[in-house]
């Protein structure tokens, strides 16, 4: 049955097809994006494109005018893909008067955003499949000397000279983890001012998964390892990565928690074959791209498994010159671009112009092209409207 949804989160690929995807189901698209300039603004996808309020600007103005976007085309799904889920899932009780927000209310996602607090959600519940890595919180800001962060350290068993990784508990892009010595991280943390996680280094592969659920039922599926990325970022290249232990603990996570919406996991796979669960992000991530662009037919009691090799080809051109050229040129012809579409082209050259508006607004503002890429929808724990 075909149905009126509302994508947010334009500026990234995984949004595109996803909407893609959406589309081959014959649904009627729409878009409500902050950025000005995104990869999705001149896509023939949706039937309408709204630049909306920045969230984390005035969270309760973007609300009402998704609500008012909503209202004029009759939406049944909102579907958020970015960060401004948290902002969505913060106004999850007016907009679900007027349609499905496909993600869970903010108290419970924020759960699986909290980097500390998601790996308290693993205690004791999947013994038969991960591991979990030892795992600290601290709140620099009512804990500030380095006596206080030391006996910390002593009470849960953080060795002075064991390096371990250290992030804030929300954060994105792994552009602001750091690896110290126990020793280091009390100098590091005692001039900070704000939540960090630090958790012990594991060495092995790093995977990612996606799943999209409803009411605790998984329905799609995939997996893939992060062999070419954007720095310590951004995936560029997905081929599916078949582990059986690893699917059937995010079958079972959320079936647990009875979760609605995306939910994605960075997880590290050991030599001895060990799974650690690192992080988990409940919204869209590339993990998307791996689904066929074919119809679709839901099976009531089983889910979709992503199979495809897709790539972001623009990006894995910068990976000729810094990883063997042939071997590389192989997986380029092997793989699929999720951006472009013979019948949307203005969307391949659009990813090129609003990145080049990223750098522009980046340099203008002194901070990363990453920073920037969020910067209007980042929400790190902050409750209350704006």
């Amino acid at each position: 049955m075909s149905i009126n949804i509302l994508l947010t989160g334009g500026r990234a690929p995984a949004t595109y097809y996803f909407a893609r995807l959406l589309k081959q189901q014959r649904h009627t698209l729409f878009m409500a994006e902050s950025l000005p300039k995104h990869l999705c603004m001149h896509s023939n996808l949706f039937e309408k494109i709204y630049h909306v309020c920045a969230p984390n600007e005035n969270q309760h103005t973007y609300i009402q005018d998704l609500i008012k976007i909503v209202r004029d085309h009759n939406i049944d799904l909102l579907i958020p893909t970015c960060e401004e889920v948290f902002h969505i899932a913060a106004g999850y009780e007016p907009l679900s008067q007027f349609c499905r927000p496909f993600c869970e209310p903010l108290e419970k996602i924020n759960t699986f955003h909290h980097k500390g607090l998601f790996i308290q959600t693993l205690i004791g519940n999947y013994d038969g499949y991960i591991q979990i890595p030892h795992t600290i919180v601290i709140d620099t800001n009512q804990m500030k000397s380095k006596t206080a962060i030391t006996k910390i350290f002593e009470a849960n068993t953080i060795h002075l000279d064991k390096t371990y990784v250290c992030k804030p508990a929300y954060s994105r892009f792994g552009t602001e983890v750091v690896f110290k010595k126990g020793h280091e991280l009390i100098d590091f943390l005692s001039t900070q001012k704000t939540i960090w996680v630090v958790q012990e280094k594991i060495e092995g592969k790093q995977l990612c998964t996606y799943a999209i659920a409803d009411k605790g039922q998984m329905k799609c599926y995939s997996a893939y390892q992060t062999n070419d990325t954007v720095g310590l970022g951004a995936t560029i290249y997905f081929e599916p990565y078949n582990n059986r232990k690893l699917e059937e603990f995010v079958k079972c996570y959320i079936e647990k928690n009875e979760y609605t919406g995306q939910i994605a996991f960075d997880l590290i796979e050991t030599k001895q074959g060990e799974i650690y669960p690192i992080e988990c992000n409940p919204r869209t991530t590339s993990g998307i791209c791996m689904f066929p662009l074919t119809k679709h037919n839901e099976k009531k009691d089983h889910y979709i498994v992503g199979t495809e090799k897709t790539m972001v080809g623009l990006a894995m051109l910068q990976t000729l010159f810094s990883k063997n050229l042939g071997k590389q040129l192989y997986k380029m012809i092997k793989a699929k671009d999720i951006i472009w579409n013979r019948e949307d082209p203005k969307v391949f050259f659009d990813q090129i112009s609003s990145f080049l508006y990223l750098l522009k607004e980046s340099k203008k503002r002194k901070i990363s092209s990453y920073q920037m890429s969020t910067l209007d929808i980042e929400w790190n724990g902050e409750l209350g409207d704006k």
